[in-house]
């Protein structure tokens, strides 16, 4: 076979198992006709309505950071993760005539595809991995237990952009070691554009990989040896002027975000210590892979039950590891202390990869509320505006893949242990509990039957809130009137009041309809915010009715 014909028959098997792994991780999905559809008419509506805004700014319908909702407040979508990969995203599908919600979780498939890929292209170049082995690791990354059972929030998806902030970076630093200049402002101003645009996405994987890749840095500087960091020195005085412009470059490219997020962090303080460290994992949450794990599931259930009894299932530190895979990690952790046969500078990369990965997790792990973190908490810039500090296993994910790979890839393998072995770790990623609660039919049937508002209608809020629940949600609650008035804002080009994000601005309305003060609240925000030709919406009758009718 000819080189040319193993390039196409190598790119024929990523193909098709790129293809096979997002059907089994959108196996619901596919399986309904994207009926139901990952997250809830709650935390899911409200990403929608944001992925919608990005679409409306992309035809010159809203100013780039500000939303829908919560008008006429300014930098509105400095409450909430950004999502802006994923709204260039969704604008691509809407513009191809897909409905907002289908094209929601188009999105979602997108970016697992573009976390396969880059997770084949990591494994290959930077890892040294065998094309199998590769593709293996790129399989365990897509079909992810961890995000599946977590995929309600849509900005852990994010996390597939890991992978090519990773290539890049390599990309940049093996150009300033070689001395390749070209290579170092190509890949270094790729990084910097990528880490701005995921930054504006979500924060948690963004600032996560800032925080690992400073851990990465003092690992290595730890391992590689007195002549590597010489050399590391000599690179950096030689291309200090490429770098000075890189500088520029992440400042120019960040200040979008400094501009939007740095007053709302002022603002609202960001999140509570209690909250952070309630969200903190427990040793067992390195294993917690949830009790419909189809290879683990069992083990869970008996070790909540043995050790932490009434544990909630379905808690947010349900982020854990699989325990093959788990064990794996550990055993290349104690290959690599051991110094093996590898070129230098990949295993100073691997033996710091190995390190800082682990020291950062150990960080975050709670023994009866006491962590480490704390000082992460109270010392690293923008370490309060993680909540759900479990969701740093969520992003350890891929480095714990290609380690754990790394060293089954060192070992002398018959073909039926590989395949055993690579069967198990398929397996255990695998899931019956998949968070599919939004009802695609029914939220865009109620979409569609919000009549066209009044022409006085300059802003509205929502005077009857549905009450019918489909999967038991909350209808006396602040989510219920609040997400569906920020979709019917974003979708239907009328700005609301109402609103809820992770944070919300002064004077918000935080009752609901049915409130005596309700209301009130509302007249109080309109005021203080100057708000004209509010009407009022009924998401029960799907009515409006007009400023002059108030």
């Amino acid at each position: 076979m000819s080189r040319s014909d193993g390039r196409m028959g190598r790119a024929v098997a990523a193909v098709l198992c790129g293809a096979l792994c997002l059907g089994v991780f959108f196996r619901g999905q596919l399986g309904d006709g994207f009926t139901l559809l990952l997250g809830d008419r709650h935390d899911g509506v409200i990403a929608l309505s944001i992925l919608e805004h990005w679409y409306n700014v992309l035809r010159g319908i809203e100013p780039w950071d500000r939303t829908a909702y919560f008008v006429p407040v300014p930098a509105t979508l400095g409450y909430n993760d950004g999502y802006l990969l994923f709204g260039l995203l969704h604008a691509a599908f809407r513009s191809l005539g897909a409905d907002p919600f289908l094209s929601g979780e188009l999105v979602n498939v997108a970016t697992r595809a573009i976390g396969f890929a880059a997770t084949l292209a990591l494994a290959r170049q930077v890892f040294g991995l065998g094309f199998g082995w590769a593709l293996l690791a790129a399989a365990l990354f897509t079909l992810s237990n961890n995000l599946f059972i977590r995929a309600s929030h849509v900005q852990l998806f994010s996390v597939s952009f890991v992978p090519l902030l990773a290539l890049l970076a390599h990309g940049a630093l093996l150009g300033l070691w070689d001395g390749r200049r070209g290579a170092l402002l190509g890949w270094g101003g790729g990084f910097c554009v990528l880490f701005a645009a995921c930054l504006m996405t979500g924060f948690y994987m963004a600032w996560y990989s800032a925080f690992l890749g400073a851990a990465l840095l003092l690992a290595w500087l730890l391992v590689a040896g007195g002549a590597a960091r010489r050399h590391l020195a000599g690179a950096l005085r030689a291309e200090a002027w490429p770098l000075a412009g890189l500088l520029a470059l992440a400042v120019l490219v960040n200040l979008p975000f400094l501009a939007l997020y740095l007053p709302k962090a002022a603002e609202t303080g960001m999140h509570p210590w209690a909250d952070v460290v309630r969200n903190a994992p427990e040793p067992l949450d390195m294993v917690n892979v949830g009790p419909e794990n189809l290879l683990w599931g069992w083990l869970v259930r008996a070790l909540n039950d043995a050790l932490r009894p009434g544990f909630p299932a379905w808690s947010e530190r349900m982020t854990g590891l699989p325990p093959l895979l788990l064990g794996t990690y550990a055993a290349a952790l104690v290959w690599l202390a051991r110094c093996p046969a590898l070129p230098p500078i990949r295993l100073a990369l691997l033996r710091a990869l190995g390190l800082a990965s682990l020291a950062t997790w150990l960080l975050t792990i709670q023994v009866d509320g006491n962590t480490a973190w704390s000082l992460v908490y109270q010392y690293v810039p923008g370490a309060k505006a993680p909540r759900v500090v479990a969701r740093y296993q969520l992003f350890l994910t891929p480095s714990v893949i290609l380690l754990a790979l790394a060293f089954l890839a060192s070992r002398r393998w018959g073909r039926l242990p590989v395949a055993l072995v690579a069967a198990v770790l398929l397996l255990e990623q695998l899931n019956g509990y998949a968070p599919r609660f939004l009802d695609r039919p029914l939220e865009a049937g109620r979409l569609a039957a919000v009549p066209p508002p009044p022409a006085a209608c300059r802003a509205f809020y929502v005077s009857a809130a549905r009450t019918e629940s489909r999967f038991g949600e909350a209808v006396a609650d602040p989510y219920n009137h609040n997400a569906e008035a920020m979709i019917v804002a974003a979708a239907r080009h009328v700005p609301t009041v109402n609103g809820i994000s992770t944070f919300n601005p002064p004077h918000w309305p935080d009752g609901i309809p049915d409130d005596p003060g309700y209301r009130a609240a509302v007249e109080a925000y309109a005021k203080a915010w100057g708000v004209t030709g509010l009407c009022a919406l009924d998401l029960q009758r799907m009515e409006w009715s007009g400023p002059e009718d108030r």
